[in-house]
């Protein structure tokens, strides 16, 4: 066989090996990080709550089991690429302001929100508590961060709107991703009718929380987020340098309130002091020895003035017991 002819069968046959194995890394760090299947996966509320006893543990308990027990409707919407997403909404008072919830990366709201959805109640707010899409009830199979998700916020944002008047006032919460979605709405541009929003743990950047999370796993975080990244584009149709809240807070015209704790290992409280520099409208509570997302667990007491103080700035109400 020709000399020439057998190299140029080596070099195509090793680019063609070289893209597969580049695919098919793709995919799996696609799977990873950014792929779930509410279907197959445990929507228990319960299953992130230790079992040990704890005061921590058993006050998130107290607060779950409450939360479950209040009534509620089951209401839907279909997100901008045909997903049926579905949310509990808790009818407080007809002529009330809403208060609009997104949990974290692949949670719960009966989990995020059991203490927060119950204190939004006591303030006299008409709460919605959602599913993001790919989690619970939602339909989906890809977890985007924020690229999706805020446009999903909007959409909630709507059906308020459509369904209760335009003029009916709108706070946006979320924990976690959850938090970094509601930030990436406002920076985008909310309709007047939300007021305000409050953030709890929001990381900061995707790309950053990508690669401190695959360094953790000990491997190489920044030389594979080019990998990761081209998963996401192709298998999830979305690219994770744009879902980053630092980037979106600097065009929001809405108070937002950052609470974060100093002791959050998943990510980290200095991501919620760089989103808080970016614009003069954040205001920023940090909570000592508060891990991720226990802010509300932690001090109560001192979570519900700082939240019950923007609220009523916000919507000018009064706590009803």
């Amino acid at each position: 066989m020709n000399p020439i002819l057998i190299a140029l069968i080596v070099f195509f046959s090793a680019i063609l090996f070289i893209a597969a194995a580049l695919l098919l890394g793709a995919y799996v760090t696609y799977r990873m990080a950014f792929y779930n299947d509410p279907k197959k996966n445990p929507k228990d509320p319960y299953r992130h709550v230790k079992d040990d006893g704890s005061p921590t543990s058993v006050l998130s308990k107290a607060l779950i089991d409450y939360i479950i027990s209040v009534p509620c409707e089951n209401i839907y919407i279909t997100s901008h690429d045909g997903l049926k997403l579905r949310a509990r909404l808790y009818m407080r008072d007809e002529n009330a302001p809403f208060a609009i919830q997104f949990h974290g990366y692949k949670s719960t709201p009966m989990l995020d929100f059991s203490g927060g959805g119950a204190y939004a109640m006591e303030l006299g707010m008409n709460v919605i508590m959602v599913d993001q899409r790919a989690c619970g009830e939602s339909e989906g199979k890809t977890i985007s961060f924020g690229y999706n998700e805020r446009v999903d916020v909007l959409s909630w944002v709507k059906y308020v709107s459509e369904n209760y008047g335009e003029d009916r006032k709108i706070l946006l919460f979320g924990v976690s991703m959850g938090a970094a979605t509601v930030i990436q709405a406002a920076g985008r541009g909310l309709p007047e009718s939300v007021v305000g929003v409050v953030a709890d743990c929001p990381c900061s950047s995707t790309k950053e929380i990508v690669i401190k999370t695959t360094n953790e796993m000990k491997l190489p975080g920044k030389l594979l987020y080019p990998l990761v990244r081209l998963g996401a584009r192709l298998y999830g149709k979305f690219d994770p340098d744009d879902a980053e809240a630092k980037a979106d807070v600097s065009g929001t015209k809405i108070p937002i309130l950052l609470i974060h704790g100093e002791a959050d290992a998943f990510v980290p409280c200095d991501m919620s002091r760089d989103i808080a520099k970016a614009s003069d409208l954040v205001e920023l509570h940090t909570f000592p020895e508060a891990k991720h997302g226990l802010s509300f667990i932690v001090d109560i007491q001192r979570y519900k003035r700082i939240a019950k103080e923007f609220c009523e700035r916000c919507l000018s109400i009064k706590e009803k017991c």
